[in-house]
């Protein structure tokens, strides 16, 4: 492992190169604002669930809130913070993949595979809870692999905190914890009880405020975790569900590198599956069957409900990479039997190359932004919109801006209830629930505009038929682009 030390710290290099270009650089993403947002009213002394609608558990803006003041300097560091995410997982999966193979040409090869992947790239530069919650992810079952192998209680406990902590940054993680238990049950030979319970109260740290929290405010904790990702999407058919799935999949096959981790990926369970595993128990019991069963249950998660998005496939690719380099050497093998070594060598460096220069697409797409939408997105664009909103407005002044990202770069405050627009998503709510759960709908805005609550009002592209007459009667237009119009007070 020694000699290939220099390797890796250059693939490492040169990912946190990429990552530091992407998050200089590539365009927002419009989650990306609505979780600055919810770190900054945490910043201002205000709780998710209790005193805004946030839509994902509350750890993240929690954890980021001295550092979410609002402004350029902060969106920079906040997205720093996601490019030390991806460097940390990076090294964890190199460990990982040494410690499950003592082989330092797969340990090469899965590095190799991390460091250019284009999703890795493209979601780690962003503050969302992608790049945090896929470091967590591979960090639990990193210090599980240590507690498989010493069961020492220091790596149980650390297993349970970091478990804990990918949880309490999304909900949906939770599929992962019975997993866990049920392998620490497994491998605890007559300390179970005693193991099962260390292994809850590592949890309570980081679960603690949460619970807290969903005893403050459970009904709209329950609406922001669960109700509002099932009935966000405007078209719930049976055909909108599946064809939304095709779409991805669509999405999938024409990049180079996820065709290849796909190929790869689909060899590699079914070698694992037929290599003399003992099932069902070795999948909890061994650090292969572990592996696949995390791939599984976090591929579950996110390919299962409705809608599914292409950049959650990075959720479950380390996964994935760790899966393809234990069955690497088999296929490598298979290779030499099949064509001359001279070709395979052609072929594998052929197959590296595609890899590499798959990432071509994710800088067209996310630093260039040739996509219809993109415009509104590109930095240079939102450092227009929002010195035109400081020259209309000052700091202390409420905005109501339909992407409440804009206000986390001026530090004015969000019309209350606008954190997210509710307006854009088909809720079947009525008045009353929406004010209850903390989002605004048609009424509420009619009702502020009327009263002139904010001093401006940021639209993006067109003007909501539904308060265009309020807004053209106590509002003048004061700036108008291709991407915004912002109006100010009469």
């Amino acid at each position: 492992m020694r000699k290939h030390l220099r390797t890796i710290f250059l693939l490492l290099a040169i990912h946190v190169v990429l990552l530091a270009v992407f998050a200089a650089v590539r365009l927002t993403d419009h989650d990306e604002g609505l979780y600055a947002i919810a770190t900054r009213m945490v910043h201002l002394g205000m709780q998710p669930y209790s005193d805004f609608f946030y839509m994902q558990m509350s750890m993240m803006p929690s954890l980021f809130a001295p550092f979410g003041a609002g402004g350029w300097e902060s969106f920079y560091l906040l997205r720093g913070f996601a490019v030390l995410a991806g460097l940390l997982s990076a090294i964890i999966l190199t460990i990982t993949v040494h410690k499950m193979t003592g082989d330092s040409k797969a340990t090469l090869a899965a590095l190799f595979l991390y460091v250019f992947s284009g999703l890795f790239i493209a979601w780690h530069s962003t503050f969302k809870t992608l790049p945090f919650t896929h470091f967590f992810s591979l960090a639990t079952f990193f210090f599980w692999l240590r507690y498989y192998e010493n069961r020492k209680v220091t790596d149980l406990i650390l297993t349970g905190l970091l478990l804990s902590a990918l949880i309490n940054f999304r909900s949906v993680f939770i599929v992962l914890l019975p997993l866990y238990i049920i392998s620490i049950l497994a491998l605890s030979q007559g300390i179970r009880v005693r193991n099962v319970l260390i292994f809850l109260v590592s949890l309570m740290p980081f679960t603690g405020p949460t619970l807290i929290r969903i005893y403050d405010s459970s009904a709209n904790f329950f609406y922001g975790n669960l109700m509002f990702h099932l009935y966000k999407d405007v078209d719930r058919s049976f055909v909108s569900i599946i064809g939304s799935k095709l779409e991805v999949l669509a999405k999938a096959v024409i990049d180079p590198q996820l065709l290849i981790l796909m190929i790869l990926a689909v060899f590699s369970i079914g070698y694992l599956l037929r290599s003399g595993m003992k099932l069902p128990g070795d999948l909890v019991k061994t650090p292969k069957g572990m592996a696949l069963m995390n791939f599984a249950l976090i591929f579950g998660v996110y390919v299962l409900p409705h809608p599914m998005t292409r950049q959650y496939i990075e959720q479950y690719l380390g996964f994935a990479i760790i899966i393809i380099v234990l069955a690497l050497p088999v296929l490598l093998r298979r290779l030499e039997e099949r064509i001359r070594p001279v070709y395979g060598k052609s072929l594998v460096t052929a197959v590296a190359a595609v890899y590499v220069l798959g990432l071509i697409p994710y800088f067209v797409i996310f630093i260039f932004g040739v996509r219809a939408h993109d415009n509104r997105y590109r930095i240079s664009e939102i450092k227009k919109v929002t010195s035109e909103m400081l020259a209309l407005g000052g700091e202390a002044d409420t905005v109501l801006s339909e992407w409440p990202g804009y206000l986390f770069f001026t530090r004015q405050t969000p019309l209350r209830y606008t954190e997210l627009v509710a307006h854009e998503y088909n809720l079947p709510l009525e008045h009353k629930e929406f004010l209850k759960h903390k989002l605004c709908d048609r009424t509420y805005l009619r009702e502020k505009l009327g009263e002139k609550s904010p001093s401006l009002v940021v639209n993006v592209y067109d003007t909501p038929e539904y308060y265009a007459d309020i807004l053209e009667l106590n509002y003048e237009k004061a700036y108008q682009s291709d991407v915004v119009s912002i109006y100010k007070r009469r």
